[in-house]
């Protein structure tokens, strides 16, 4: 074992442009050394002149693969149903309007300007001495209670109900609207998820490029703004119709249209 040990130093200890003239030749050299060090077993001299640590060999760390995220990344199976479109409801867009225009707190200046109010008169509570009607001891009598406005005030006051009337119009318009948008864009943004996650299994085994699933997450993205537009216009136009009631039948109102415009049941 000695004399092995003697003839590797040996062979260590000539020049190298001696033994290798060429890379090739180099080559062999190393592998013929670390062949006879192998079949030597003698470990304990190896580390005073071998350049590498024994041991296992390092490996470089394993290259992490970029995974194009989806829009919510809950990890959606696309082989999952996407929820169903749900119908807005039927709603009296007519009647809606009567009863929020019904509930305002001030009366109505479209309605007739003379209020006629019959009464009976006695001759007990009735000076007739002044009187050349020859009224008798009873009477019935028609007074006219007309409002205290001018002509300019009457319409300036009609003109402000008409805007009124015609703001509680265009809120009840949005806000059947809205929740027919808004159903519909809780139906789009579901398809629209289906298809993210299905492109994302796609580029993620090669079949195609990333370009397929930065598509569909853009049209989710828009999907989920418009969900949240419509939804605000909900809840605008709710607001503004019960807000133009008295404060008694305002919470009723605004109850019954928070009910009927709630969100249908399954929305992603």
């Amino acid at each position: 074992m000695g004399l092995k040990c003697l003839a590797l130093v040996a062979v260590l200890l000539v020049p190298i442009s001696a033994r290798a003239e060429t890379d090739a030749q180099l080559e062999a050299a190393k592998a013929e050394t670390l062949k006879q060090v192998a079949e030597g077993g003698d470990t304990d001299t190896a580390p005073a002149w071998w350049p590498w640590k024994g041991g296992e060999a390092e490996k470089p760390p394993e290259p992490k693969v970029y995974k194009t995220p989806t829009m919510v990344d809950d990890g959606l199976d696309y082989h999952d149903k996407p929820a169903a479109i749900v119908q807005a409801p039927a709603l009296d867009a007519d009647a809606i309007y009567k009863s929020v225009l019904g509930c305002y707190p001030e009366k109505s200046k479209f309605d007739i300007d003379v209020d006629l109010r019959a009464s009976i008169r006695s001759s007990d509570v009735l000076d007739l001495e002044d009187t050349a009607t020859g009224l008798g001891k009873s009477y019935v009598g028609i007074v006219a209670k007309m409002p205290l406005y001018s002509g300019k005030e009457l319409d300036r006051e009609k003109e402000r109900e008409y805007v009124r009337r015609k703001d509680t119009a265009k809120a009840v318009a949005d806000f059947v609207t809205a929740i027919a948008g808004r159903n519909h864009a809780v139906r789009e943004l579901a398809l629209y998820r289906s298809l993210e996650a299905r492109s994302a299994v796609r580029v993620q085994q090669g079949v195609t490029e990333a370009t397929e699933q930065v598509g569909y997450l853009e049209k989710v993205a828009s999907s989920q703004e418009k969900l949240i537009t419509e939804e605000a216009k909900i809840m605008e136009s709710r607001l503004l119709l019960s807000g133009m009631c008295d404060p008694k039948n305002a919470e009723t109102i605004g109850g019954w249209l928070k009910k009927v415009s709630a969100a249908p049941k399954g929305e992603e």
